[in-house]
């Protein structure tokens, strides 16, 4: 892995602005339930299928046998009470005795490579922990909104520090790949073919020596951390204001929380 730099440091973070006005009312909550599981993905259904990813499906559910295994979490977002957006996250650690976290779906691409790489990681006899972070998604509705996208990272800190993870990878679509340089990510692969799916992916990655250097430059992750009552709410699976309950970006929404159901006219929102 020669001219790697395992200390990846954000760029342009002077471009980013905190979340606003429009990034009020945002929660986010695991999706530990049956109902919730299923409302995230059918808005990852929604939004690859616009895209011409996927093919037509009449559930009008984009799944994978990965979103069953014990070592993936899957998040959503949710705006003005309505279940917007959603993402995972899958561990890889190969001292578990779980066999479900030695693979994770992008080994099926990079496999060699991400070994290798956890290979040269390993100090002290400690095997690292790594996470791919994938299948972010969001409502047709809401493509323009990057106040989501925001919180889709910040629930996604949370777990890395819950986790203890030292190296994060995505397998990201070439057009996204500036976007994940300036959150501290670097491209070791470039694209090959997605399995399953219409697109090349390349293989990017972010090392535990840049992640302090993130929360303070990136306005989306900064102040995050174990000791905060965000935190601890929500990895016991409740639904949190995801910056915090005291930020004027993060009031909760008044009344009922909105998930998805599927009609034959296709998504609708519903109590």
């Amino acid at each position: 892995m020669d001219g790697i730099n395992f200390v990846a440091m954000p760029r342009k973070v002077s471009s980013f602005r905190p979340v606003g006005a429009n990034g009020a009312d945002l929660q986010a909550q695991l999706a530990l339930t049956s109902c919730l599981r299923e409302t995230a993905y059918r808005i990852r259904y929604d939004a690859y299928k616009s895209f011409g990813y996927v093919s037509e499906r009449k559930n009008g559910i984009f799944s994978d046998s990965y979103d069953e295994r014990a070592n993936c979490q899957t998040a959503l977002v949710f705006k003005d009470g309505c279940a917007a957006a959603t993402i995972r996250i899958a561990t890889y650690d190969a001292e578990r005795d779980d066999p479900a976290y030695h693979h994770v779906q992008a080994m099926e691409i990079f496999g060699t490579e991400m070994k290798a790489v956890l290979s040269e990681l390993r100090s002290g006899g400690r095997v690292p922990r790594a996470a791919e972070v994938g299948k972010l998604a969001r409502l047709t509705t809401h493509a323009r909104d990057m106040d989501i996208i925001f919180a889709l990272f910040r629930t996604i800190g949370y777990l890395i520090l819950h986790q203890e993870i030292d190296v994060v990878f995505n397998a990201v679509r070439e057009h996204h790949m500036p976007m994940y340089r300036r959150f501290g990510f670097q491209q070791l692969e470039p694209p090959r073919p997605y399995p399953g799916l219409t697109f090349k992916t390349g293989l990017m990655a972010c090392f535990r020596p840049s992640y302090g250097v993130a929360r303070n430059s990136l306005p989306f992750l900064r102040g995050i951390s174990k000791d905060d009552a965000t935190y601890t709410k929500l990895i016991a699976g409740e639904r949190v204001a995801i910056f915090g309950d005291n930020a004027p970006s993060a009031v909760r929404p008044a009344g009922p929380v909105v998930l998805l159901s599927q009609t034959p006219d296709g998504l609708r929102n519903c109590a």
